[in-house]
């Protein structure tokens, strides 16, 4: 619709806009109550802003009708079933009023480059805080880079500049999730396929506990190029700190009877997965200074150039890269 008659900036003075029923309905797939469209000077996408975790019918809302019928009325029970994503927006304001997780979205053309790990730094205020601590967004410089850098001494946030923010949540309280960015550095020795897919999941170490089963596919089997990088933004509700000791790293080779390439019958190929580094990166937080800059950990492979990982295999990998 056009600007007269919904949400747009000329409103007010800061229309803060947060996205999480924009379903289409031209996809062929259940229109949600919301709308994907930004309307407002800052546009925060949780998740996307379609489809949030917890949501689908197959969990929250199968799941929980019955129970939730019998202890919050038949009220709150419609809500599942028909409104969990649209009533996500109220229940990540309210989670980033006193909530000690900062909900720090970040300034992106879309998700997919968002998850890709292209939207990563806070510099030239390309990150917001979403919710209850958002802030008025500045006007101009719209044009700068993730690259660009901010020389100031005052650690107080940066104003954020217009335009969609995107950040992943999780599917129940606290929603607030912290993100990390996983660079996996391939190797390419000469007895190593072109290229393998498959999937990989993670284990992290840091002095402040351990993390297990991190998903570095989230969306299904992924291409690696040997000789080339892989990078993805994962998230967690655990604060690791700064320093990350040791990631073990596991892979799962998966065959696809479309890509004849990846059959690995009788020796027609290798399926093992040949890694130089892996280096995690802590989300940073939207600050003028140098400090709350975020943090990064570089791993390698101990006293070996690479690993050699096969199939179902696991290798870990240290934060003491003096190569």
């Amino acid at each position: 619709m056009g600007p007269s008659v919904r949400l747009d900036q000329s409103d007010a003075q800061f229309v803060d806009v947060i996205h999480t029923d924009g379903r289409s309905f031209f996809l062929l797939e259940i229109p949600g109550y919301g709308m994907s469209q930004p309307c407002g000077h800052l546009d925060f996408y949780p998740n996307n802003g379609k489809e949030q975790p917890g949501c689908a019918l197959s969990q929250e809302g199968g799941t929980l009708i019955p129970l939730t019928l019998i202890k919050d009325g038949i009220e709150e029970a419609s809500r599942v079933l028909l409104a969990c994503n649209h009533v996500r927006a109220i229940k990540l304001f309210i989670d980033s009023i006193n909530g000690k997780c900062p909900y720090v979205a970040h300034r992106c053309p879309s998700y997919q480059h968002f998850l890709a790990g292209r939207c990563f730094k806070c510099t030239s205020g390309n990150c917001a805080y979403m919710g209850y601590h958002a802030t008025m967004p500045i006007s101009g410089h719209q044009n700068s880079s993730e690259n660009d850098i901010i020389t100031s001494d005052v650690n107080e946030p940066m104003a954020p500049q217009p335009g969609k923010y995107f950040l992943a949540t999780g599917k129940d309280y606290p929603f607030c999730q912290r993100h990390y960015r996983f660079t996996v550095e391939l190797a390419k020795p000469r007895d190593a396929e072109t290229w393998v897919q498959g999937y990989l999941t993670a284990a992290i170490f840091s002095d402040r506990g351990a993390v297990r089963g991190v998903d570095l596919t989230p969306r299904g089997t992924a291409r690696l190029e040997h000789g080339t990088t892989y990078q993805v933004v994962v998230t967690n509700p655990h604060d690791l700190g700064d320093r990350i000791r040791k990631v073990e790293l596991n892979w799962t080779h998966e065959m696809n009877v479309l890509q004849p390439r990846s059959l690995c019958l009788l020796f027609w190929c290798n399926d093992h997965l040949y890694v130089k580094s892996v280096t995690v990166e802590i989300m940073q937080m939207p600050s003028r200074g140098k400090r709350n800059s975020g943090s990064s950990n570089k791993l390698c492979a101990p006293k070996r150039e690479y690993a050699d990982i096969a199939n179902r295999g696991m290798s870990v990998f240290y934060d003491n890269c003096k190569r």
